[in-house]
């Protein structure tokens, strides 16, 4: 039996309300977790597409230096554009001609290797991890942003929780996982006082159906109460859906796996429905 994950303190009200004279601002959220294998990449793109197919625009900005969402996208393609990493280093371009159409619905900010560059750029530089919350306060044509960050603890993953209103954390179940996830947490608590974004719900990922991982589940719920999600399982449609650079939810939309994609989406909506 794994041991007890950390426990968030993580606060309970929603993102800033708009009032009536202020434009549309899009919610914000960072899909983080330190550890690779976890599901990022893999939840952004299909929260993405659960979410367009409701009729939501979404932006997607890939904070990884290795554009592991960018080039599942956009293949060969990836290496011509530029990315968010450039505008981080340069905050006065903006980030106007950076987002380019992926899906129906679907914008997306490349990643590149220059977030490596800004990370080392702006180490003795206080407000360079927010930079990033700076440059997306222009956007008003999304109605959700989703950030994905790498599999590591440093500027990036900091970036994008003080970039972000909310945070999803996608999570395996095995001891490591946790682990990673309570150094996530821990992370997310120390950049409070420079509002970081609250945990927005713990995502069981490529859940099986047997008797560990249900312990998992169980055990992240006891911790984690109603954090944690409903699980994504396993599912051989998510994998042949991304290598067709696709969501499952257009895939397989009937599948269990789109079903899954979709209430996560429901959470995200009810949290942007509270903000709005």
């Amino acid at each position: 039996m794994p041991h007890t994950p950390h426990t968030p303190r993580t606060p309970n009200t929603p993102h800033t309300p708009r009032t009536q004279d202020e434009a549309p601002s899009p919610l914000i959220v960072v899909i983080a977790g330190r550890k690779g294998g976890a599901g990022k990449t893999t939840t952004a793109l299909n929260l993405a597409g659960a979410l367009a197919e409701r009729g939501r625009r979404v932006l997607l900005v890939d904070l990884d230096p290795q554009a592991s969402l960018t080039r599942l996208l956009l293949g060969a393609d990836a290496a011509e554009l530029e990315g968010i990493g450039t505008r981080i280093l340069a905050p006065q371009r903006g980030i106007a001609g950076l987002a380019t159409a992926v899906l129906p619905g679907v914008h997306l900010m490349p990643g590149d290797r220059a977030i490596e560059t800004a990370a080392m750029t702006l180490a003795d530089n206080p407000t360079g991890p927010l930079r990033l919350r700076k440059l997306l306060a222009a956007v008003r044509d999304s109605d959700v942003i989703l950030l994905d960050t790498p599999p590591a603890l440093g500027f990036a993953l900091n970036t994008a929780l003080l970039a972000a209103h909310v945070a999803v954390l996608p999570t395996a179940l095995a001891q490591q996982d946790f682990d990673a996830l309570a150094d996530t947490l821990t992370l997310r608590d120390e950049l409070d006082e420079l509002r970081a974004a609250r945990v927005l719900a713990i995502v069981p990922n490529a859940v099986r159906r047997d008797g560990h991982d249900q312990e998992g589940v169980d055990l992240l719920r006891r911790c984690y109460g109603s954090l944690v999600s409903a699980p994504i399982p396993l599912s051989v449609a998510v994998k042949r859906a991304g290598n067709s650079r696709r969501p499952v939810v257009t895939y397989e939309p009937h599948g269990a796996a789109a079903q899954a994609y979709r209430a996560l989406a429901d959470i995200v909506e009810k949290e942007r429905d509270n903000g709005a």
